[in-house]
């Protein structure tokens, strides 16, 4: 309640009259933001906030609700002719952003979150490994206090999900045996050997000589029995409910309301389930006509499913060691790097780094994913690429992983945004999916473009993942909408992409997991794709690939009507 007493404080103001007020609405949403989510803070360089951690009860809950009702109440009264163009689209912006999430409050999603990916059991650890800050005395204190607070998140947490139980929004079996094998493996780990103990190597070596042990006894003492207490109730209590069958959102509950509210916050647009599905099947019969070109040239006189599955189960396709893995991520980094000034006409400064993910998340991360610099830009971009279980790793997807995680990918992307310091913080920060994912998926067709693709293997693997994204939308929906089981959206990946069978479940079982979410990518870039098309024709042999891309990135991420709004404007018909 403190925390919200705050929050009414902060964010009490009078209606909105001038440019400059509009400003400190913007400065007031960002804070507002980061005192309500202090491990997103810490992750983005915020200081102020590293001693806490987010409020995941009723209490966190209603705060949130009241500071979203109170700045949307502001936005919806600023006096738009008074405002530059800009604000005016910060403005939008800020608006579509409240309405998604008081939208996403109204429903309980918070009652099924058992997130064997990115739930507090890893995001935690995760930010204090990789953000937490650990200068001094005073850093040191404050992740003991967050430390301390872990036992309560948890406890909270459990009890969400305990009332989902009541109200038959229960998860599904395979998420829920992956987290709590997740917690078993961490509390498996020594404190001394965990990423707890990897932020007390950052301290000053006199100041680390102290405080370290007294860290590390809170983890032992406090943090690790919360995570036993958990991963118990989970296995008495909790995983005999799970569903097996109908696993998605159609199986519980509200769940048609809460579908339809993750598609248009991934996606930014209201489409039906039903489109979704049918759009990814039309995607997936052009990309198997390129897929079976390759084969024909490959001199496979089969079946694209025949092709596919030797492709699957040739070992020379896949790696031998976790060191091969590394060092053809970061050649490849390197090659994307050394061709963007030929497509882009404004370039990040912050730069990109290749790490493997932290051995503690790979078990259950994806083959990849991306870090972003904090707001300070004090640190580079991070590029992860998961090392686990070698050869299971196919080579010939390795380009278009790290085109679209890293360059010019995500991390073009969203450093370009970090960087743009005419936009207000939020949206230099601003994740809209579609958007940001749809951004990275196009680059994957672009790198072909590019010529990053070195032969038709990898080409394959750009085709693979762009299958897989058109999967997405058909087994997305399936699970969701159309009562799909595991083992159906499993022979469906299978049949329509050469990734592996530990690839493919762990594909499933994130959609599970993350409803919608897998929905943005395909939306996103057809998007992108229409609104280069419809540029071309307005400019005619006047169009510049660079003054393209640049347009599309300049404000930073938006959704994707007032993308479509602010490209065509940049580029009027003649």
């Amino acid at each position: 309640m403190k925390l919200y007493l705050a929050l009414a404080v902060l964010l009490a103001a009078a209606p909105l009259r001038a440019t400059e007020d509009a400003t400190k609405l913007f400065a007031d949403y960002w804070a507002a933001q980061m005192k309500l989510s202090p491990l997103v803070a810490t992750f983005y360089g915020e200081r102020g906030y590293d001693e806490l951690l987010d409020d995941n009860g009723p209490a966190g809950r209603a705060a949130r609700k009241a500071s979203d009702e109170d700045l949307l109440r502001r936005a919806r009264a600023v006096d738009r002719k008074s405002l530059k163009p800009e604000e005016r689209l910060s403005v939008d912006v800020m608006k579509a952003m409240l309405d998604d999430e008081l939208e996403g409050l109204s429903l309980p999603f918070y009652e099924m979150e058992v997130d064997h990916m990115d739930g507090g059991q890893s995001w935690i650890p995760t930010v204090i490994q990789t953000s937490q800050p650990m200068k001094d005395a005073k850093d040191a204190a404050a992740l003991e206090k967050r430390l301390k607070a872990m036992p309560l998140y948890f406890t909270r947490h459990r009890e969400n999900v305990a009332a989902g139980l009541k109200t038959g929004r229960i998860a599904a079996r395979v998420p829920t045996e992956k987290l709590i094998r997740q917690l078993d493996e961490m509390l498996a780990v020594p404190a001394d050997k965990s990423p707890y103990a990897d932020a007390c190597a950052r301290l000053p070596e006199d100041l680390r000589k102290e405080w370290a042990p007294r860290l590390l006894k809170v983890v032992s003492e406090e943090v690790y029995p919360s995570l036993a207490a958990l991963s118990a109730w989970l296995k008495s209590d909790y995983l005999p409910k799970t569903r097996t069958d109908n696993i998605g959102l159609s199986g519980v509950p509200g769940g048609y309301d809460m579908y339809r509210h993750t598609i248009r916050s991934h996606t930014s647009v209201n489409k039906l389930p039903d489109q979704l599905h049918k759009i990814g099947l039309e995607e997936l019969e052009g990309i198997r006509a390129e897929m079976t070109t390759i084969a024909r040239h490959a001199g496979h006189a089969g079946d694209l499913e025949s092709f596919l599955d030797v492709v699957r189960k040739d070992p020379a396709n896949f790696f031998k060691t976790r060191e091969e893995v590394l060092k053809d991520a970061e050649r490849l980094v390197t090659k994307a790097k050394e061709k963007l000034p030929e497509w882009f006409g404004t370039l990040p400064k912050t730069d990109l780094v290749v790490k493997p993910v932290e051995e503690f998340q790979e078990k259950n991360e994806a083959a990849a994913r991306y870090f972003q610099p904090p707001t300070d830009l004090s640190r580079p971009g991070v590029y992860y690429i998961n090392t686990y279980k070698p050869e299971s790793r196919p080579r010939f997807s390795m380009t278009s992983l790290a085109v679209h995680e890293g360059l010019p990918g995500h991390h073009l992307q969203i450093a370009l945004a970090l960087e743009n310091k005419d936009l207000p913080q939020f949206r230099r920060s601003a994740g809209f999916t579609s958007y940001v994912e749809g951004w990275a998926l196009y680059t994957e067709r672009l790198g072909d473009e590019m010529g990053l693709y070195q032969d038709d293997l990898s080409r394959l693997g750009m085709l693979s993942d762009q299958a897989l994204r058109a999967s997405r939308l058909v087994v997305d929906t399936g699970l969701h909408a159309k009562s799909w089981t595991r083992d159906k959206a499993i022979v469906f990946m299978k049949a329509n992409t050469p990734m592996s069978q530990e690839e493919i479940e762990a594909e499933v079982d994130r959609y599970t997991v993350w409803p919608g979410q897998a929905l943005a990518y395909k939306v996103g870039q057809r998007e992108i794709m229409a609104l280069r098309e419809e540029v071309k024709t307005r400019t005619g042999r006047r169009f510049d690939i660079k003054a393209f891309h640049d347009a599309v990135l300049r404000h930073g991420p938006l959704p994707l009507p007032v993308l479509r709004a602010s490209v065509l404007e940049a580029f009027p018909p003649k």
